[in-house]
């Protein structure tokens, strides 16, 4: 039985089980943290890391080639903040003015530019 004891332990980094892309992807905090465990010291600060941090060193291990997300649309984010600005300067001058076509449009340019700026974040 000593033998077997000192089996066990003599291991302290075992191999944790092959994992796919896609199971890595779709696995939630909890889940991931406690893959990256099972591999035991090949992972350092497991609990400290977030989510992108967890699944990039779980695909390093099991040589999955990282695959940075693109950006659909280059715009400039700033200028369409820019441009929000202006348009609630202007909102502003329509309330005032009551006039009720104008603060109508500018509203929903608002709206479009705010939702551009949500599909691009």
């Amino acid at each position: 039985m000593a033998e077997e004891e000192k089996t066990e332990t003599g291991a302290p980094e075992q191999e944790g089980p092959a994992l796919s892309a896609k199971e890595i992807d779709k696995m939630n905090v909890p889940k991931l943290k406690e893959a990256a465990l099972t591999y035991g010291g090949k992972i350092s600060g497991v609990h400290g890391m977030d989510k992108t941090q967890l699944i990039r060193a779980l695909k390093e291990i099991n040589n999955i080639p990282l695959v940075e997300a693109k950006r659909t649309s280059k715009i400039d984010r700033s200028a369409v903040k820019q441009q929000i600005k202006a348009l609630k300067n202007t909102r502003d001058q329509h309330i005032e003015a009551k006039d009720g076509v104008q603060l109508k449009r500018v509203r929903r340019r608002i709206k479009s530019l705010r939702r551009k700026l949500v599909r691009t974040a």
